[in-house]
């Protein structure tokens, strides 16, 4: 993971709540496309599920490395 994604997905994390920024949105998409290995795509808001499953990939990727 790129140090730049490492300091992003700290950042996410700490100021992440129920709901999502624009912003906040965004970089977990691009960062699950980006380390997951499937084109920019981004899931509906109405289908939590999806993000949230999307946060636990990118925590567990961030917590290999650390």
């Amino acid at each position: 993971m790129r140090i730049e994604d490492q300091d992003a997905w700290v950042d996410f994390k700490a100021n992440v709540t129920s709901k999502l920024t624009k912003e906040q949105y965004k970089i977990l998409c691009t960062l699950h496309a980006r380390y997951l290995n499937h084109p920019y795509y981004e899931p509906c808001s109405c289908k939590p599920k999806t993000l949230v499953m999307w946060i636990k990939d990118i925590d567990n990727i961030y917590n290999k490395i650390k």
